[in-house]
């Protein structure tokens, strides 16, 4: 985040110190209440060197699940999410004026059942549990919903790579704001980019899914359900 300094506040020393209107020790003191002016030198070293711009999602690195307590919480049950998209707006020099949009696709979710599911749920309607989730009304009802979205509406800096990012969460047609919190990772410049940078974010966040719709077996199943995404983002060409 940027220090803006008080350049009146500056010549105005600097001309009284000139014309004798005040003592050197007044001029080192007004000089030493005002802040320096933060150049791109002056940021993170995993900051410095990134490019001010867009990027878009590198998908074949970036992972999101989300974990919710199984039987009253004696586990953490997870999903993934294999299917998101994403397009950032990112200045190093002031990423509490970033912007990001996520789309989630509901309709491909990993649940790593080993069982057999038509065994288990002989009245099933669905093949798998994968598509029981997935398509279930119960569940993430995919058919009628296809989109989970994200949409930020603002951004604040906690620390050199860390922050909170607040959005509207849009699922099963209900949107509601949730806050994210962001760890910037760094950036590389692999080769076969041709010279683009890299940047690599985690985030996370918890949500009760019963504010959305989603109420199926709780508590057995939890409500409260923990967001958790870590990803790399390469700049727009």
């Amino acid at each position: 985040m940027k220090t803006k300094t008080s350049i009146a506040a500056s010549v105005g020393a600097i001309a009284l110190a000139a014309c004798g209107g005040a003592s050197d020790d007044a001029a080192s003191v007004e000089a030493a209440e005002t802040p320096p002016i933060e150049t791109a030198a002056e940021l993170h070293p995993l900051l410095a060197e990134v490019a001010t711009g867009t990027y878009s999602l590198e998908k074949t690195h970036a992972f999101m699940t989300v974990k919710v307590g199984h039987n009253g919480g004696v586990s953490q049950y997870r999903i993934s999410f294999p299917d998101i998209d994403a397009d950032l707006s990112f200045d190093p020099a002031a990423p509490e004026n970033s912007e990001i949009t996520f789309t989630i696709n509901p309709a491909v979710v990993e649940t790593n059942y080993p069982g057999d599911y038509k065994a288990g749920h002989a009245d099933s309607q669905w093949e798998s549990w994968n598509e029981d989730v997935s398509r279930d009304s119960k569940w993430l009802n995919s058919d009628a919903f296809p989109e989970i979205t994200f949409v930020s509406t603002s951004a604040t800096k906690t620390g050199d790579l860390s922050g909170t990012l607040t959005g509207d969460l849009t699922l099963l047609g209900v949107t509601n704001p949730v806050t994210l919190d962001v760890t910037y990772n760094g950036v590389a410049n692999p080769p076969w980019f041709e010279g683009r940078d890299v940047i690599g974010f985690d985030a996370s966040t918890k949500v009760m899914r019963s504010a959305f719709g989603m109420g199926a077996y709780i508590p057995n199943i939890g409500d409260e359900v923990t967001v958790e995404f870590s990803g790399e983002f390469l700049q727009d060409e």
